[in-house]
């Protein structure tokens, strides 16, 4: 398996779903920043399960520990080693898939790589191993605010429901809700639950403060880089920049160029692979969770037909919680990048 990721700092994760540990090391970090372990913990806080109704009920703490790579609240230079222990977890629910298959999940596609798998929530393949990245960021979250870039993300779609959002809150960094449209999304939440089903979510994420020229031609390509990060995390199944060109001509997706910039950001903020100093935007569409507990045809392992239900606690929708972990992944591109460009002036 490929478990580590970054260019110049490099991010490894480790742990299963139902282990007794997962983890990140965090390797070519900066020496001599100051690392909060309690604003980690505040931004875990908000991809972690069991804070709604609305997500799995698997109630994890996420209580981050760092063990190495600190000395007096700063960093050394040394690798850091990050832990949370698992500590809600139910392996019985999985007993009855041991040796089955469940449909849209990795099940089938690690027992032909490897021959063997841990069904037990998926073991590797689990949105579990997220929390890592989400620790991971958060060392670059800081650093990358005090260069002026700012991410922001918003959920614009839930199954077939588009969000109404009413305004963007600059103090807590978030969009909110119109108050009076809640309640259509809960409905929809909890028809979906109640019938065993799940939903697919859209989210918009748009990255202020990036300065031009990021990026390298023909190979790695900015975009190329954000699509393999954003599409290695469980359920991602595409991802857009810019606007919607479909159905479009050459003149209306243009961004025309004045002394003062651009006149439109139809692009996204990318232009042959390189950032043209706008913001870039990015939609992120995540598929409705695998796993449900209504009856579904499949195979076994030793490939005969079955009838497969799938126990356990399980996201409805789990775009709902992805929004930490995109933003994660993004910090972490966005650093060796900015690292990388530094290098080579």
């Amino acid at each position: 398996m490929n478990n580590s990721f970054g260019e110049i700092i490099k991010i490894s994760t480790f742990g299963e779903s139902h282990g007794l540990i997962i983890g990140a090391l965090i390797d070519g970090f900066f020496s001599n920043y100051y690392i909060n372990e309690k604003y980690i913990q505040k931004n875990l806080n908000l991809r972690k399960p069991f804070t709604s109704l609305f997500s799995t009920q698997r109630k994890e703490n996420d209580k981050i520990k760092i063990f190495t790579g600190i000395f007096k609240n700063k960093s050394t230079g040394a690798p850091i080693l990050m832990l949370i222990k698992n500590s809600d977890k139910k392996s019985s629910d999985y007993d009855n898939i041991s040796f089955n298959f469940r449909p849209g999940h990795a099940d089938y596609t690690y027992f032909l790589k490897y021959k063997f798998r841990d069904y037990r929530g998926g073991g590797r393949s689990s949105a579990r191993e997220t929390a890592c990245r989400v620790a991971s960021g958060c060392l670059f979250k800081n650093l990358l605010y005090n260069k002026g870039i700012i991410i922001r993300s918003y959920i614009k779609k839930i199954g077939y429901l588009k969000i109404n959002f009413k305004y963007w809150n600059y103090i807590l960094n978030r969009f909110f809700l119109n108050l009076l449209f809640i309640n259509e999304v809960k409905d929809v939440i909890n028809n979906c639950k109640n019938s065993c089903n799940s939903l697919s979510a859209e989210i918009i994420t748009v990255i202020n403060g990036i300065e031009p020229s990021l990026g390298d031609p023909i190979y790695k390509k900015i975009n190329s880089i954000i699509s393999s990060y954003l599409l290695s995390i469980n359920a991602t199944k595409s991802i857009n920049f810019g606007f919607n060109f479909k159905n479009k001509n050459s003149v209306q997706v243009k961004d025309e160029i004045r002394n003062i910039g651009f006149t439109s950001n139809n692009n996204g903020g990318i232009l042959a692979g390189i950032t043209n100093g706008q913001p870039l935007i990015i939609k992120i569409v995540f598929k409705p969770t695998s796993s449900t507990s209504k009856n579904i045809k499949s195979i076994n392992e030793k490939f005969k037909n079955i009838v497969n239900k799938t126990y356990g606690r399980h996201d409805p929708c789990v775009g709902l919680r992805a929004i930490p972990v995109i933003e994660s992944m993004l910090y972490s591109i966005l650093i060796n990048k900015i690292i990388k460009k530094k290098i080579y002036e």
